[in-house]
């Protein structure tokens, strides 16, 4: 699997926009051969209330988990590569088939899911970090806010092989731009440098 990392730093006047995008290939794989994918709703460690190390989250755990997954969705259907399935469509289609997604996740087994909904593979993903980082001045106020923060990793899995396709881990943080922004970039640009690659096969 031949690894592609991106390291990015923007500078404008005081503000600073880093990037680390790695994108890992499987090139033994024939990516030719998929054309289905099912994008599972990302999980996180996130908490509901309060912070999680040194990032605040200033959205609900759910709904973060639905802007990922989003995201997501929108950049893999602009390719016009694959036919994607998601959300509630792909919740109705593991309903009718009296299936969950836990049942698959837990134990890592693609298969029976493929067999169920028509799908080639199914993309899986981490939510790490979503909100602002901060730092404290005791003598000033308790909680200065220093930059917004977005970490997630994602893979994509062959159903029949469990073999792994690809896998993004994003790293960015933003001064200026806000979180659900800057998730939006991070996203966008690691499924292009991923079409850049894929494209070359």
């Amino acid at each position: 699997m031949k690894k592609y990392t991106i390291l990015f730093l923007f500078l404008t006047g005081c503000a600073a926009i880093g990037k680390n995008l790695e994108v890992n290939v499987n090139n033994d794989f024939p990516h030719n051969e998929v054309q289905k994918i099912a994008i599972v709703t990302f999980e996180t460690s996130l908490k509901e209330e309060g912070t999680t190390g040194y990032i605040f989250k200033s959205s609900s755990v759910e709904k973060v988990k639905t802007i990922f997954t989003g995201i997501m969705a929108r950049e893999l259907r602009r390719w016009e590569r694959f036919v994607i399935l998601e959300g509630k469509t792909l919740e109705e289609e593991l309903e009718l088939k009296n299936l969950r997604k836990e049942d698959f996740l837990l134990t890592e087994n693609y298969s029976r899911l493929g067999r169920s909904i028509g799908v080639d593979a199914i993309v899986v993903g981490e939510i790490e970090r979503y909100g602002y980082s901060y730092i404290k001045l005791p003598r000033f106020r308790p909680i200065v806010a220093h930059a917004f923060v977005v970490s997630f990793k994602a893979k994509c899995i062959d159903v029949i092989t469990n073999e792994t396709i690809w896998t993004l881990d994003i790293k960015g943080t933003s001064k200026e731009d806000g979180e659900r922004v800057l998730a939006s970039v991070l996203i966008t640009e690691a499924i292009n440098t991923l079409k850049a690659k894929l494209n070359k096969e």
